[in-house]
C-alpha cells in the first residue's frame, strides 16, 4: 500500500513536529501552567522516533532494542499528561515534582524489568515478529506483572481525564472552549488503550500516533490560544500577589488552596511558624476565635477583626465566604484575610483627636460631657461633680511663659488624673479649669473628696524645666445630687456658680453649690 510504506517517515514528521513544539515551548518552563508541558512534547516526540527505527530496522534484535527503548517515554507520557493537566486546571502544591518523582518509581521498575526480561521473562509470555500491511514490527504477549504496570500507568491518562472534566464543569464560560478542546484530545489516546483489544489493532506505531491529537491540542490550546494566552498566568499572578489573604477550604475544613499573603497572616494569627497549609486543618483559626468558629461551622457569611496581643496595633480582618449557597454544613469556605492595621490606628488617632485634649491628654470638654451624660448609677449613691481652676495662672504665664504655663498644666493634669484615675471621670474643660465626675454617698462625703483633693494639690511641688519651682494653689465649686435624674446641665451649673464664690472669696477653697432642681417628669 502505497501510503503504508511513507508509514516510517510520517512518525518521523510527528517526531520532529513534536520535538519543535517541546523546544519552542521550553523557554515557558516557569510559567504556571505550562511548566511541564515541554517535557511532555519531547517525550512524544521520542516516542515517534523510537517507533520509527523500530520499523526500519532489519533485524530482530535491533527491533526488539527498539521497542525496549520506545517502553521509556511511553510510560512516562502519561505521568507527565497527568502533572500537565494538574498545573494547567488548578494551581498546583509545592510538592508535585516530589510526587512525580515518587509516582516515577513503579515506572522505572516496569522499564528495568523490561530490558532485563531476556533473563526472567516476567514481562513478556512470547515476543515475535508481526507484519501487517508492509510495516513489521515487534509483537509481544505481556504478562500478568507487565498487564498491572500497564494499568498502574494508565490511572494518570484516567485522572487527567476526570480533572479536565471537572474543570468543564466548574469553569467560567469564557473557557469552556478551551477546556472541551483540551479534553477531547485526551479522550483519543486514553479511550483508544480500552479499545485496541475490541478493534483489535496490531498496526506498530499505533498507539504512538493517538497520542499526537492529544499533543497537538494541548499545545495550541495552551500556547497558542489568544484568548488562553494570559491564562491561568494571570489568575495565578494576580491570586500570589494580592495583598489579601485567600484561603480555600473544602467541607473537612482542609485547606485546598491559601496565597501567600494567607499563610503569612495565618502564621501570624496561630502563633504556628511558616510551613506548607495546603492540606492543613483551617482549626488553626478557628480554634482562637469561637465568634468566627460559630459562624464558619454554620457556613454562614461573616465579618469580624482580631487584634493580636502583644503587638503595635496589629488588627486583621476575617471575611467568611461559603463557596456554595445551601443550608446543610458540607459547602467549603472561602476566607479572606486583610490587614486592618493602619486603619484601625487612623480610627483610634482619629478618636484620639475628637476626645482628648492634646496637652494634658485629659478628656476634652465635649467628651466629658458626653462620659458624664452616659455614666450609670453606683450602687444608689448620688453624683459630684467638682469644677476646679488653678489660681492665680495668668501670673504663672506672665512671669515664666508659656511653655512654663502648659509644663505646669501638663504636671496639674497629671497629678488630678493620678487620683481619680480608678473612681471618676476627669476632664479638661476650659484653658486651666478642669472638671471631675465621681459618684459619692452623701453631701458630706463629696465635700470631705473636694478638700481633700484642694489640700493635695497645695502640697504638689511642679518643677519647670529652667530648674524654677512653683507651688500653686486652686479653687473647687461642687455640686451634688441624690437623684439620679439630674442632668449634666444642672449639675456644671450649680459648680460652675460654686467655682466663682470660691474665687470671688479668697481663692483656695472649696465651695459647695445649691443642690440641683429635680424635674420630674
Amino acid at each position: 500500500m502505497p501510503l503504508m510504506q511513507g508509514y516510517p517517515y510520517y512518525l518521523l514528521m510527528g517526531s520532529v513536529l513534536s520535538l519543535y513544539m517541546g523546544i519552542s515551548s521550553h523557554k515557558y518552563r516557569k510559567t504556571p501552567g505550562r511548566r511541564y508541558l515541554w517535557i511532555l512534547m519531547i517525550i512524544v516526540g521520542l516516542i515517534f522516533a523510537s517507533t520509527a527505527a523500530e520499523i526500519i530496522s532489519t533485524s530482530f534484535a535491533a527491533k526488539l532494542w527498539w521497542r525496549n527503548v520506545q517502553q521509556i517515554p511511553l510510560f512516562f507520557s502519561t505521568l507527565f499528561t497527568y502533572a500537565v493537566v494538574k498545573d494547567y486546571v488548578a494551581r498546583p502544591p509545592a510538592g508535585l515534582s516530589k510526587r512525580l518523582a515518587l509516582f516515577s518509581i513503579p515506572v522505572v521498575m516496569d522499564i528495568l524489568f523490561i530490558f532485563t526480561d531476556s533473563y526472567h521473562h516476567l514481562m513478556r509470555s512470547y515476543v515475535g515478529i508481526d507484519t501487517i500491511a508492509g510495516i513489521s514490527g515487534i509483537s509481544v504477549q505481556p504478562t500478568w506483572l507487565s498487564m498491572l504496570f500497564i494499568a498502574y500507568d494508565q490511572l494518570f491518562s484516567l485522572y487527567a481525564a476526570l480533572l479536565l472534566t471537572l474543570a468543564l464543569i466548574r469553569a467560567p464560560r469564557p473557557y469552556f472552549r478551551r477546556n472541551i478542546t483540551m479534553l477531547a484530545g485526551l479522550l483519543i489516546p486514553v479511550v483508544t488503550v480500552f479499545l485496541l483489544p475490541v478493534l483489535k489493532i496490531k498496526i506498530t506505531g499505533f498507539t504512538a500516533m493517538v497520542i499526537l491529537p492529544a499533543t497537538l491540542t494541548a499545545y495550541f490550546t495552551i500556547f497558542r490560544d489568544p484568548n488562553a494566552s494570559s491564562y491561568p498566568l494571570a489568575k495565578d499572578h494576580i491570586f500570589e500577589n494580592m495583598k489579601d489573604g485567600i484561603i480555600l477550604t473544602d467541607s473537612g475544613d482542609k485547606i485546598l488552596d491559601i496565597n501567600a499573603a494567607g499563610g503569612s497572616f495565618l502564621s501570624d494569627i496561630s502563633r504556628q511558624p511558616n510551613k506548607t497549609w495546603v492540606g492543613q486543618s483551617i482549626h488553626a483559626l478557628l480554634d482562637k476565635h469561637w465568634n468566627i468558629h460559630s459562624h464558619y461551622k454554620q457556613r454562614k457569611e461573616g465579618d469580624f477583626e482580631i487584634d493580636l496581643p502583644g503587638q503595635d496595633g496589629t488588627c486583621y480582618g476575617i471575611t467568611l465566604i461559603p463557596t456554595e449557597r445551601n443550608n446543610d454544613n458540607t459547602a467549603g469556605m472561602l476566607i479572606i484575610i486583610s490587614d486592618r492595621s493602619d486603619k484601625k490606628r487612623y480610627e483610634r488617632e482619629l478618636v484620639h483627636q475628637a476626645t482628648v485634649d492634646d496637652l494634658t491628654g485629659l478628656f476634652n470638654r465635649r467628651h466629658f460631657m458626653r462620659l458624664v451624660k452616659n455614666h450609670s448609677t453606683h450602687g444608689g449613691a448620688g453624683m459630684a461633680m467638682l469644677l476646679i481652676d488653678i489660681d492665680d495662672f495668668k501670673y504663672i504665664n506672665d512671669t515664666y511663659g508659656h511653655l512654663a504655663g502648659d509644663q505646669a498644666l501638663i504636671a496639674f493634669s497629671e497629678r488630678i488624673q493620678h487620683i481619680y484615675r480608678k473612681k471618676g471621670i476627669v476632664g479638661r474643660v476650659g484653658g486651666e479649669e478642669f472638671a471631675v465626675c465621681f459618684f459619692a454617698s452623701d453631701e458630706n462625703a463629696a465635700l470631705e473628696e473636694a478638700e481633700a483633693f484642694r489640700t493635695k494639690m497645695g502640697d504638689h511641688v511642679v518643677k519647670l524645666n529652667d530648674g524654677h519651682m512653683i507651688q500653686f494653689t486652686v479653687s473647687v465649686g461642687i455640686s451634688y445630687s441624690e437623684h439620679t435624674g439630674a442632668s449634666f446641665e444642672d449639675l456644671y451649673r450649680q459648680a460652675d456658680e460654686a467655682l466663682y464664690m470660691s474665687k470671688a472669696t479668697g481663692k483656695n477653697r472649696v465651695t459647695l453649690g445649691s443642690p440641683p432642681i429635680f424635674k420630674k417628669a
